[in-house]
């Protein structure tokens, strides 16, 4: 995704992109999407060297229930904002990369491309461990089956981890 800077004007640019199944920003993320996740982007030119981004990201996305795997929609709508600066020309301006809340760009830039800050929001505002709703029963830690569609009858026995290590312990107990 790419914002030409030459299309900007009276210092603003409004653009609408929309992010496929097949689209990069996606690669190494475990959730699916079917429909196109869109992203509307407004870029303004407040100052001299500065160029202010808002974009909205919204979609739908398909992560597995955290409790039984089963595909679950997570809705993802956010907004945020990204402030890009081209460098001082003089030495002794203050303009120095590094940072954090500035994404410097070259003097210049025909462009800016914004994969980076939209696949950075996507991860970090994408619900990671959904539930598919909230009475969801999971799976069977003995034998696999998802216990909200069938019953089994796997008997847990649920012991305390941090107790283990006692049961070791020779007390030299009488009887």
């Amino acid at each position: 995704m790419r914002l030409d800077l030459t299309k900007l004007r009276e210092g603003r640019l409004e653009e609408r992109f929309e992010i496929g199944p097949d689209h990069p920003v996606l690669e190494g993320y475990d959730f699916e999407i079917r429909e196109p996740i869109g992203v509307d982007v407004e870029l303004v030119h407040p100052a001299q060297r500065t160029f202010v981004m808002t974009a909205r990201i919204r979609g739908t996305a398909l992560e597995p229930c955290r409790r039984c795997l089963v595909p679950t929609a997570v809705e993802i709508d956010e907004t945020f904002r990204t402030v890009f600066q081209e460098p001082g020309r003089d030495a002794e301006e203050s303009d120095e990369p590094g940072d954090d809340d500035i994404v410097w760009i070259d003097r210049g830039a025909a462009g800016i491309e914004i994969d980076r800050q939209v696949r950075d929001r996507l991860f970090l505002e994408t619900e990671r461990y959904p539930v598919c709703r909230e009475e969801c029963k999971g799976i069977c830690p003995v034998c696999g089956t998802n216990r909200n569609e069938k019953e089994c009858s796997c008997t847990v026995e649920t012991v305390d981890s941090r107790w283990g290590e006692l049961e070791k312990l020779d007390l030299g107990e009488k009887g």
